[in-house]
C-alpha cells in the first residue's frame, strides 16, 4: 500500500529539549539493570545547519554470544588504529545476519542499531547509493509500522523508534539534497510531510490534547516573539511576562498556559511532558523550512520558519534551532518572495525583521556580518543604493572584527553586478 502524499499541515506547538537527556536517562536505566552493559555513542555530522546525528547502541550485553562476536570483530576492524571499514561492515553484515535467524524484533532498537552501523560503514568507504538506500529503507520500515499502528503505544522503545525515524529521514533527505539525482525534491518533500502530518496530527493531538493553539490559522506577530526571545536570552527583568502574554493570548485551555509557564522551571506539569523526540522533530522542521527556501517554495517556507520560531522562543528549545540563525532565515524568505512575486509588502517584511534583528542580538553576534550583508542586498534590490553602501560598509566592519572576511568578497561581488 503506498501512502498518499501528506498536506502541510499548520498546528505549531512549541517543543522542548528532553529528546537527547531522555534518551540518555531510558539508556542508563537499562544500564543499572545490566551489571556489564556498555554504550558506545556514534555521531555523523549533518550536511547543514549545526544539527548532530547521536546514535546510541550497546553492542555486548543485549546481544547473543554469536552476534556479540560479530559485532566486537567490527569494532576491531574500525577501532584500534585499524579503520579496515570494509572488514568491519562485513562483519556488522554477518552480525545483522545471525539476527535475523535467531528471529530477533526487527523493529527494535537492537537490530535497527546494527542497521546504522552498517549504514556508518557505508559512510566511511563512500558508498553514497547503498548508504541513502539503507537510511530510507530503514526509515521507511520504522514509519510504515507506525502509521500502521503495529507497535504497540505501551511499547517502552516506540517513542524511541520514532525519534529514531525522524533523525534517519533527515539525515537521508540531506544526503539526497546534495547528490540531486532523480526526483530528489519531490520525494524529499513527500517523506518530510508525511511526517509532519503523522506526528502534528496524530501524535501531538492525541497526546497532547490540552496544548492547542487558539486559532491555528491566525498569523502571528514574527516581532513579539522576537521580542521574546530578546527577553529570555538577556536575561532582563520580568523576562518572562512577554512570554506568559503570549502564551494567555493563544494557548486554548488552563493546563497548556500553566505548564508553559512553567516549563522553563519545572520541566513538566502535573505528568504532562514532551515525548521524547520532540527535539528532533523540530530538527526535521529546521531542515525542511531551508529545504523549501533553497527550492524556492518562500511561501512555505515563511510558514514553517514562522511556526519554528514559536517553539523556539515560547519553549526556548536553542539545543534544536538557534534563534538569530531563525530570524535570518525568516527575513531571506521573506526576500526571496519579494523577488519572486514583486512584492513590496514582502520587501519590507524582510527589511523589518533584518533591523530587529541587528537590534536585539548583541553587537558581537556572529551572526550580524551576513545579517548587514543581506540587508544591503535587499537596498540594492530595491534601488537604494545609498543605503545599501552604508550596510555594506558596516558589514565590512563586522566581518573583520570577526574573522569572517568572506563576507567582504560577497560584498565585493554584489557591487561589482
Amino acid at each position: 500500500m503506498f501512502r498518499q502524499p501528506a498536506k502541510l499541515v499548520n498546528k505549531y506547538i512549541p517543543p522542548s529539549e528532553r529528546a537527547i537527556r531522555e534518551y540518555k536517562k531510558y539508556q542508563e536505566e537499562k544500564n543499572r539493570k545490566q551489571k556489564y552493559g556498555k554504550y558506545i555513542q556514534y555521531g555523523v555530522l549533518s550536511l547543514v545547519g549545526s544539527a548532530v546525528l547521536m546514535y546510541y547502541w550497546q553492542p555486548w550485553n543485549p546481544y547473543s554470544t554469536d552476534v556479540s562476536k560479530e559485532l566486537r570483530k567490527g569494532l576491531w576492524e574500525e577501532r584500534d588504529g585499524k579503520d579496515d571499514y570494509l572488514n568491519a561492515l562485513k562483519h556488522y553484515q554477518l552480525a545483522l545476519k545471525q539476527s535475523q535467524a535467531e528471529g530477533m524484533d526487527q523493529l527494535s532498537l537492537k537490530y535497527t542499531g546494527i542497521v546504522l552501523k552498517i549504514a556508518e560503514m557505508y559512510e566511511h568507504l563512500n558508498m553514497m547509493d547503498k548508504l541513502i538506500g539503507t537510511y530510507h529503507n530503514l526509515s521507511n520500515f520504522i514509519f510504515e509500522h507506525l502509521i500502521r499502528n503495529n507497535i504497540d503505544k505501551e511499547n517502552p522503545e516506540r517513542d524511541l523508534l520514532i525519534d529514531r525515524d525522524l533523525i534517519v529521514i533527515t539525515r537521508w533527505s540531506m544526503l539526497r539534497q546534495k547528490s540531486k539525482d532523480k526526483d530528489w525534491k519531490n520525494e524529499i518533500q513527500t517523506e518530510i510531510r508525511d511526517r509532519m502530518e503523522f506526528i502534528e496530527n496524530y501524535e501531538l493531538t492525541e497526546r497532547l490534547p490540552w496544548l492547542q493553539i487558539k486559532d491555528k490559522d491566525s498569523e502571528f506577530n514574527i516581532f513579539e516573539l522576537m521580542d521574546i526571545w530578546a527577553f529570555r536570552k538577556n536575561k532582563l527583568f520580568n523576562k518572562e511576562e512577554l512570554k506568559k502574554q503570549w502564551i494567555d493570548k493563544h494557548v486554548q485551555s488552563k493546563d497548556g498556559q500553566e505548564f508553559l509557564k512553567c516549563w522553563d522551571l519545572f520541566r513538566s506539569y502535573e505528568k504532562k511532558e514532551w515525548p521524547v523526540w520532540i527535539s528532533s522533530y523540530l530538527k526535521l522542521r529546521d531542515y525542511f523550512g531551508m529545504f523549501e527556501l533553497s527550492t524556492g517554495n518562500s511561501l512555505n517556507a515563511i510558514k514553517i520558519l514562522q511556526s519554528n520560531i514559536i517553539w523556539l522562543t515560547i519553549a526556548g528549545i536553542e539545543d534544536a534551532v538557534n534563534g538569530p540563525t531563525q530570524f535570518l532565515n525568516l527575513a531571506s524568505a521573506w526576500f526571496q518572495y519579494g523577488q519572486s512575486a514583486n512584492s513590496p509588502k514582502a520587501y519590507k517584511n524582510s527589511e523589518l525583521i533584518y533591523k530587529k534583528l541587528i537590534s536585539i542580538v548583541n553587537q558581537e553576534d556572529p551572526i550580524l556580518p551576513i545579517t548587514y550583508y543581506s540587508l544591503g542586498v535587499l537596498y540594492l534590490q530595491t534601488n537604494r543604493r545609498d543605503d545599501a553602501l552604508r550596510a555594506f560598509d558596516t558589514a565590512k566592519s563586522k566581518a573583520v572584527d570577526l574573522d569572517q572576511i568572506q563576507i567582504i568578497d560577497k560584498i565585493d561581488d554584489e557591487l561589482l553586478k
